[in-house]
């Protein structure tokens, strides 16, 4: 995966934390997608002010 993608966007490969920011917070995700290799799901975000706030809520939490 490139560096760009990473600077601009979340990638979440956690059910528990796609809800926390999905239904909790209400955080729209750009696209859901399987990995390549591992074939595991995933959700990706864009990265700004509000899925900052959230990561760190939902790690102290």
């Amino acid at each position: 995966m490139s560096n760009a993608l990473t600077k601009e966007y979340f990638f979440c490969y956690s059910v528990p934390l796609f809800k926390f920011l999905k239904m909790d917070k209400g955080i729209s995700f750009i696209c859901y997608a399987l990995h390549d290799k591992t074939h595991k799901p995933f959700w990706m975000f864009e990265k700004n002010d509000e899925l900052k706030t959230a990561l760190h809520e939902y790690q102290y939490r």
